[in-house]
């Protein structure tokens, strides 16, 4: 598709593959004044059976254009990467490739990264759809401060099959 771009400190890349892309992933020095740390989220979501062999696409969201929603505490944040949730009046989402999974609102895609703070709770709604959706929480940090996911204490690094038609609480003690 011919695109290029860096990105990093909250910035989102949607790619579709279809039928074909070659890409790279090459992590240049950001800083170099300071260690240039790297957290990358990959996430792949299978193309619906139609479209398997579309063109690829490709769209990039700067770190500034990407939704960011905050509890009135400030002690919990959400930052929205995909989907409808937490979005503030007159705040739009930025829109995956037109033939991903995520670009059909019947599908219900939603990619948050949650951030609480001790003392900090937050509540992922319930899913928008009745339909058969599929929500999974992955916990990557905090699992020693014992962070509670709907009641319960989660004390390791782990992903979570969660119930999409209720709502789920995460809460940090104050510790």
């Amino acid at each position: 598709v011919g695109n290029a771009g860096r990105y990093g400190e909250g910035d989102v890349q949607w790619m579709t593959a279809g039928g074909g892309v070659v890409h790279g992933e090459m992590f240049p020095l950001v800083h170099s004044d300071r260690p240039n740390s790297l957290r990358l989220f990959q996430i792949w979501l299978n193309l619906p059976a139609v479209s398997k062999m579309v063109q690829p696409s490709f769209a990039m969201f700067w770190n500034s254009d990407v939704p960011v929603y905050k509890t009135d505490d400030e002690k919990a944040s959400v930052t929205v990467w995909a989907g409808d949730y937490f979005l503030e009046e007159n705040v739009t989402q930025n829109s995956p490739p037109p033939d991903s999974w995520a670009s059909d609102p019947s599908n219900d895609v939603a990619v948050l990264h949650i951030t609480v703070q001790p003392g900090g709770s937050i509540v992922i709604p319930k899913a928008n759809s009745s339909a058969d959706i599929n929500r999974s929480v992955y916990l990557i940090e905090g699992h020693e401060s014992n962070v509670k996911v709907d009641g319960k204490v989660i004390n390791e690094k782990v992903c979570l099959t969660m119930d999409a038609t209720k709502d789920v609480p995460i809460e940090l003690d104050q510790g």
